[in-house]
């Protein structure tokens, strides 16, 4: 083989591993476009947890900085993004047990808005959730903190962010919460092309 020869086929390999890394790279822009997953800089993937809570009189709703035993005050009273799952979850505090929920939504990072199923917070957000349609679940949602007449209840307000429409649906108990939660996470499951599986919620006290 002379040397044009061998030239030949270096260009020829060359092309080849060019044609071929830039399909892997397209291939991966594309599965990013697709999760819609934001490349470069910017915030780790687990997402950040919001707590309601009336103890802290210059917010509604706060992040908790466990590192330094202290709460980082969210000064805003509304997030907006896309609902993206909910699950229920077993904690423990001060010797007792306690269910929470927790609602990822994805912002301009992710979030979880974590709070205590007995709470008025918690049943107006569950029970509004459960009443919307499974198409709103694909766009974005505003949830907002409301603060109550007495020091202690924050309420759940949710709005349609395009028209600030707010979403009203009234509950008179008793309400069967365990069935609510099922139909939100189901509703919320469909919307993102998820296979319906059967919740187990435990029990609550109420």
């Amino acid at each position: 083989m002379d040397s044009s020869e061998g030239r030949n086929v270096d260009l020829h390999t060359l092309l080849n591993f060019n044609e071929v890394g830039n399909t892997y790279l397209k291939e991966i822009l594309e599965e990013l476009r697709s999760s819609k997953q934001q490349i470069g800089f910017g915030h780790p993937p687990k997402p950040r947890y919001i707590y309601t809570n009336r103890q802290y009189p210059e917010c509604l709703w706060y992040f908790w900085d466990g590192e330094n035993k202290r709460h980082e005050p969210i000064l805003f009273n509304a997030l907006t993004g896309i609902i993206e799952k909910l699950e229920t979850e077993e904690k423990e505090y001060k010797g007792k047990r306690s269910l929470k929920i927790n609602l990822h939504i994805r912002a301009e990072r992710n979030y979880a808005i974590q709070t205590g199923i007995e709470t008025m917070f918690a049943k107006g957000l569950l029970y509004t959730l459960s009443e919307l349609p499974v198409e709103k679940f694909k766009s974005a949602i505003t949830i907002a903190v409301e603060p109550g007449n007495d020091a202690q209840v924050s309420f759940c307000r949710i709005y349609n962010p395009v028209s600030g429409q707010a979403v009203y649906a009234p509950y008179t108990e008793p309400v069967n919460w365990q069935d609510v939660i099922r139909r939100a996470i189901s509703k919320i499951d469909t919307a993102h092309g998820r296979f319906e599986q059967r919740t187990q919620i435990p029990q609550t006290t109420h």
